[in-house]
């Protein structure tokens, strides 16, 4: 199934930032420095990995600081477009945190447009209780995976 178009995204009046959800818009090189050198998960991927999940991804959103334009966070998800979403790479740059930034892309991944009734998934060492503020717990027994191999 194809993307959704891109849509503006609402922010909290008086908001710093801005979310986008148009994939042109993102600086690859801070998606990319971030993801190989300060995410504690995946770090093996290149910056032509990261691409080609992007470019497969369902959807994605950036998080903008208003005033200079500079990308601030980012996220995306995998999905069939009806029934499930992953959610994956979620991540603000340090001097964009404790300003709601997380929150504002998961929201607009999870909650808003096309993705808001459906069934999301996403793997986590951190931030759980953001993740249960939009609904997200533990699995039950019914969950089996198969972990990456590499």
């Amino acid at each position: 199934m194809s993307p959704p178009e891109p849509m503006p995204i609402a922010c909290p009046p008086m908001s710093e930032h801005e979310i986008s959800d148009d994939p042109t818009r993102l600086d690859r090189a801070v998606v990319h420095g971030f993801l190989t050198t300060e995410a504690y998960w995946h770090r093996w991927r290149t910056p032509a990995d990261i691409d080609a999940q992007i470019a497969g991804s369902w959807r994605v959103v950036g998080a903008y600081d208003r005033v200079t334009g500079a990308q601030v966070g980012f996220a995306r998800a995998v999905s069939d477009g009806v029934a499930l979403g992953y959610l994956a790479d979620v991540f603000v740059v340090p001097a964009a945190r404790g300003r709601g930034v997380g929150k504002a892309l998961v929201r607009a991944l999870v909650e808003e447009g096309a993705g808001a009734g459906m069934r999301w998934l996403l793997h986590t060492a951190d931030a759980h209780d953001l993740y249960r503020s939009f609904g997200f717990q533990e699995p039950d027994a019914t969950y089996l995976e198969r972990p990456i191999r590499r």
